[in-house]
């Protein structure tokens, strides 16, 4: 029988709350348990090299980051198919850089492609009418060279790029380096630097609270560790309106995120942050209003068992489910990949072991169709992206 959105809200909101003074930070883990599957239809597509990020700009397109090279995808079909590729600007082809996530700006006229030293801006309308560069701007930071995400505000004003290692500067620390953005009449895009601010060791996800006020972080490893290999990590939180004025003094705390946590999401009604702790094979949910306050003991609402080494994530079927990319990317022994299909109301009850719908090697990050019934996933070493039908979930 069908249940009302609003018990269905107060379930979880509940739960949450019930369960959050109760569960522990995890420990590591080496390989998860073994997990039966789910068979949702799937299509499969072969690329020129090794996807990263992506993201769907409009119905029919979407974006991925492969190597030095962002990709157009055409996604009128189910399966996906290869639009084009667009070169980056010479200066962003250094040994070793690689593009990483890939980012809409909310008025979706452009893709912020993070790589290197900080991002490529391209023009979506340009890309897809064939134009020979669509390239409109460039962000150039000043602390690292290891750009791996962007996030912009919701009135695309501000871009965060993450640094995952920084410099010496930080004592290899990750940073979040701030712009702010003016777009000129001619369509060109700039960012004017504001400055960075330095958190844990390999700084990787970001997003911004539901409200704006707040940016979430995650670090692979605590600021306080003595060395880079361990793996302990945290969530920080930052106040946005400091970060964009004097970066430095944004960070408010952080709290402990099991093993190595790399990607966060905010929930549709910004309730919660899901995080994905790498090496305890987690999936954790923080409650945003205790993570927020000046006191986030207790923050911590749910543990979650998903497969070997989760990367990225995605809240899909309006937030009923969650999706997490089982990446197994050390290889463990006896480890496969796949992607754990979370039910949010079972998880926030404590249930643990969900199933999982098969993929191919590495994957990675995901992309959800605007109408939220297509997940595109990157499968980084099997040089594919898999297009799945995640509206038979329901």
């Amino acid at each position: 029988m069908a249940r009302s959105l609003a018990y269905l809200v107060a379930t979880i909101t509940s739960a949450a709350f019930t369960a959050a003074a109760t569960i522990a930070n995890p420990g590591c883990q080496a390989t998860a348990p073994s997990q039966g599957t789910i068979n949702v239809p799937t299509a499969n597509m072969t690329v020129p090299g090794s996807p990263f990020g992506l993201v769907y700009a409009r119905p029919d397109f979407a974006f991925a980051g492969m190597g030095q090279k962002v990709i157009m995808l055409n996604t009128s079909a189910f399966k996906p198919a290869l639009a084009r590729e667009i070169a980056l600007p010479a200066s962003f082809n250094q040994s070793g850089v690689v593009v990483g996530g890939i980012t809409l700006s909310h008025d979706k006229r452009h893709v912020y492609a993070a790589i290197g030293p900080g991002a490529v801006i391209l023009d979506v309308e340009k890309a897809i009418l064939g134009h020979v560069n669509p390239v409109v701007g460039t962000l150039v930071g000043k602390i690292g060279d290891s750009a791996i995400q962007v996030t912009l505000s919701a009135d695309d004003q501000y871009a965060l790029v993450t640094q995952e290692y920084g410099t010496n500067a930080t004592r290899y620390k990750g940073t979040i380096e701030v712009f702010q953005m003016h777009q000129s009449r001619n369509g060109s895009m700039t960012g004017v630097n504001k400055g960075f601010t330095t958190l844990g060791y390999a700084v990787v996800g970001t997003a911004f609270s539901h409200d704006q006020s707040k940016v979430y972080v995650t670090s692979e490893v605590t600021a306080a560790a003595t060395s880079a290999n361990e793996t302990q990590g945290t969530v920080s939180v930052l106040d946005a309106a400091t970060l964009y004025t004097n970066p430095s003094k944004a960070l408010l705390h952080s709290v402990d995120a099991g093993c190595s946590p790399v990607r966060l999401e905010v929930s549709p009604d910004g309730k919660l942050v899901w995080v994905t702790a790498r090496q305890s094979n987690r999936l954790l949910a923080f409650d945003t209003a205790k993570l927020d306050s000046a006191h986030p003991e207790g923050a911590l609402a749910a543990s979650v068992q998903v497969g070997t080494s989760p990367v990225g994530l995605a809240i899909i079927n309006g937030g009923r489910h969650i999706i997490t990319a089982d990446s197994n990317r050390f290889n463990s022994p006896n480890a496969t990949t796949g992607l754990t299909v979370v039910d949010v109301e079972e998880a926030l009850r404590g249930e643990q072991g969900f199933r999982k719908i098969p993929t191919g090697m590495f994957p990675r990050e995901f992309a959800v169709s605007p109408d939220g019934k297509t997940v595109l996933v990157a499968q980084y070493q099997s040089d594919a992206i898999q297009a799945l039908d995640v509206a038979k979930l329901l």
